[in-house]
């Protein structure tokens, strides 16, 4: 059991010394700055007669093109490349979006690059670097992200100015609405697991308790939630230093379920991601190995989404998850903010 307590301030103070909580909890603030606030690009206008998204990223950069895949694929072509190469039928018609915050992410530039020779339509996401060098001289559709911040802490503006973009180039339809319930959403759900909540009342604290000194494996109850489960798998990695797997139903019923046979249950923890309005095809396998993790004594936890809409169900529970990963980050005794390990490895390729 740990020793630290998580209703002490001063533990936040020894650990969160780059205030990455601050930057988590911004997230409502991010929302109605890159949406609610945002003008529109005077270039919008130039981008025409486009069949087919491409939206290349890595890490915290691409996640917001994961949730943008899976909310709106249904009304256009939608892919995400996390790699230097870009598939063979781009085209004039493609309008590839390159999200890197910094704006020199070697894999994300090598795309760029590509795309304009192509002469695929290009927008962009960056707060800064080659990228934004490249929007200002040659006149490219892009959306200024903030400095100051941490990539996976920063999905707000990622996000939603990967969304505005969408609407401006015509692509996707208004979701005001929809935006302004999101930040009600994330408001709510705020207010009973902020730092302040005593850990007898705050769900994400309890939970990150029950996860410390464990790996997380986390299933999506369908492949519409997979993002969500895998952004928490990366922010237990890169907030926590803590090992973390993610998977779907119902690809995890065709292989991983095995893996569940004579597991330890004291060095693992499945979280099962859950939305009320689950799909019956999906609902009946998930009760069938919840049933057999009873029956073998495997302890899990479940996470629900929670709100009106697609977007409040989504940051709402982007929200808890960021919270439990800060909290373990505390249990761990390590600072949410540093990430030495990519620092080396940029700094040796």
């Amino acid at each position: 059991m740990s020793t630290i307590s998580l209703d002490y301030t001063g533990n936040y103070n020894r650990f969160d010394s780059d205030d990455m909580y601050d930057q988590i909890v911004s997230l409502p603030n991010q929302i109605k700055t890159a949406y609610l606030d945002s003008e529109k690009n005077e270039y919008a206008k130039y981008y025409k007669n486009i069949d087919r998204i491409l939206i290349c990223g890595m890490g915290g950069s691409a996640i917001a093109g994961d949730l943008i895949k899976t909310l709106y694929e249904d009304e256009i072509p939608i892919r995400v490349i996390k790699d230097y190469k870009i598939p063979g039928y781009i085209d004039e018609n493609t309008l590839g979006i390159v999200c890197s915050y910094s704006g020199n992410t070697e894999e994300t530039v090598t795309c760029f690059k590509k795309l304009k020779k192509i002469g695929a339509q290009i927008a962009m996401l960056t707060s800064g670097g080659i990228l934004k060098h490249y929007s200002k001289e040659e006149g490219y559709l892009m959306k200024q992200l903030p400095n100051g911040y941490q990539p996976r802490a920063a999905i707000g503006y990622l996000f939603f100015s990967l969304l505005k973009i969408l609407e401006e180039v015509a692509i996707v339809t208004d979701a005001t609405v929809d935006a302004k319930l999101a930040i009600i959403n994330v408001n709510n759900k705020l207010k009973y697991i902020n730092m302040d909540v005593e850990e007898e009342s705050n769900l994400a604290k309890k939970i990150a308790k029950k996860i410390h000194k464990k790996i997380p494996i986390i299933y999506s109850s369908n492949p519409q939630l997979h993002p969500l489960a895998y952004r928490f798998k990366c922010q237990f990695n890169e907030n926590a230093k803590n090992h973390a797997f993610a998977n779907t139903f119902s690809e995890m019923n065709h292989n991983e379920i095995e893996g569940w046979e004579g597991m330890n249950n004291d060095e693992v923890i499945p979280i099962f991601i859950r939305d009320y309005e689950e799909d019956e095809i999906y609902l009946k396998r998930l009760k069938v190995i919840q049933d057999l993790f009873k029956k073998n004594k495997i302890e899990f936890l479940e996470i629900y989404t929670q709100g009106k809409t697609k977007l409040g169900k989504t940051f709402s529970t982007i929200l808890m998850m960021d919270l439990i990963t800060f909290y373990l980050a505390i249990l761990n005794k390590v600072n949410p903010s540093k990430i030495e390990y990519i620092n080396f490895l940029k700094e040796n390729i």
